[in-house]
């Protein structure tokens, strides 16, 4: 398509000397301290963080200033203070690295300390850290901590960012206005995806800020590992489901311990854009194309090479058709019970599913058939029937509906034109 109003803002990124995907995730704090996101740990079994190069600091703007290398004795307390100074020293809405991990941050909230954690109730974004490296752990995260307006700006305009990730909102998702801000600039001006976590509740999600706009991917939960069962607690009309409860880093004074499972949709969002953006650098190294999203025939493109190109509303379409779909065979009664799960309605999965399950598993293919989709390997054997497509093509038309007849939604006063979305068959 092309460009036919002033929506477009798309600057490009920096090039870098290898293939990247960038993903940005917005939430409480984040401790980097964590031996998960380091050399030797279950995401990281071999070798150590390699994705933020010399030249993709460059590419971002970051000068040995803003390079912070952690003391990590496994004593968290006393690293911290011999680090306290470095923290301190954190500009608001500057990016800094954190040497010898995947992460690049950046504080837009204040509190007691920059980009970490403020106490052990904060810790809500190292969970959705660690959820979107499980992901893709090859992906550059770029952690925002500040859930309001400057930080959303931030992550939807950079041009570096891909993908966003968030998993906050109003409680209840009760259909009704409001939505998170710049996420359509991000998505429809700007050509990212964005993910949002639908409410860990039976509530409708077509007015939720985070999973009800159609310019976001909504996500609710899929028991994955345990019951194998649709979580009956989050969220109805999604586009998707994914890992509802994972094995997660989850503290603030801590440099190794707290790898318990935690639950919620605030986990299964962050893991599918994991799953998104590997499927994006996979394209990208497969067409030889080092990253960046900029406009080709005045559109925002992810990926252009090998005489293709590749749009966020094409990668989004892939995801449909790869998404795996469960069998009501595969639940676990017992676990079901504990885990309050329901089997898959194998006559009309697309009721429970959205398009299916996300799922970042090998034998599940998410990634290999959504590869095969697009084109950088020969197709695959999964197909959706004529049923997903005539029901989630009304949902999404509702979706559509409501936001952009809500005066205070961004496509109220800039509505899309052309019709981005990719239709089903």
């Amino acid at each position: 398509m092309a460009a036919k109003n002033a929506c477009f803002l798309t600057a490009p990124a920096p090039k870098t000397s290898a293939s990247r995907v960038v993903v940005a995730d917005i939430d409480s704090g984040i401790n980097p301290y964590h031996a998960y996101f380091r050399a030797g740990s279950p995401i990281y079994p071999t070798t150590g963080p390699s994705s933020v190069t010399p030249d993709v600091l460059a590419a971002f703007g970051i000068d040995a200033n803003h390079v912070i290398e952690l003391t990590r004795t496994g004593d968290f307390a006393a690293d911290f203070a011999k680090d306290k100074p470095k923290f301190d020293a954190v500009k608001k809405g500057e990016l800094y690295w954190f040497k010898g991990t995947n992460i690049i941050a950046a504080s837009f909230t204040p509190g007691t300390i920059a980009i970490l954690p403020d106490d052990e109730d904060d810790t809500h974004g190292v969970g959705t850290a660690g959820s979107v490296l499980t992901g893709n752990p090859e992906a550059i995260l770029v952690f925002v901590e500040g859930t309001g307006a400057e930080g959303e700006a931030f992550a939807y305009q950079h041009p570096m960012v891909d993908l966003v990730t968030t998993s906050y909102g109003t409680p209840g998702s009760v259909p009704g206005l409001g939505h998170l801000t710049n996420s359509y600039t991000g998505v429809y001006c700007n050509g990212k995806l964005h993910f949002g976590a639908s409410d860990n509740s039976p509530a409708l999600s077509t007015g939720d800020g985070t999973s009800g706009p159609w310019w976001s991917i909504g996500i609710a939960g899929w028991e994955e590992g345990s019951s194998e069962g649709r979580q009956a607690v989050s969220g109805n009309f999604v586009d998707f489901v994914a890992d509802f409860g994972q094995q997660l880093p989850y503290c603030m004074a801590c440099e190794s311990e707290e790898m318990g499972f935690h639950y919620g949709t605030s986990f299964a969002t962050p893991i599918a854009a994991g799953i998104a953006s590997r499927i994006i650098l996979e394209t990208r190294r497969a067409w030889n194309d080092l990253g960046g999203i900029r406009l080709n025939d005045g559109e925002p493109t992810m990926v252009v090479g090998a005489g293709k190109r590749l749009t966020n509303w094409q990668v989004r379409r892939a995801l449909e058709v790869a998404a795996y779909i469960p069998s009501a065979a595969d639940w676990d009664p017992i676990e079901g019970a504990i885990d309050m799960s329901v089997p898959v309605l194998d006559a009309a999965p697309y009721l429970q599913l959205g398009w299916g399950l996300l799922s970042h598993l090998t034998e599940k293919a998410v990634v290999a058939e959504a590869l095969g989709v697009i084109g950088v390997t020969p197709p695959g054997t999964r197909s959706k029937s004529a049923s997903f497509c005539s029901y989630q093509t009304a949902q999404i038309t509702s979706r559509k509906t409501l936001w952009d007849n809500d005066p205070q939604s961004e496509s109220f006063a800039n509505p899309a034109d052309p019709e981005p979305f990719v239709a089903c068959n």
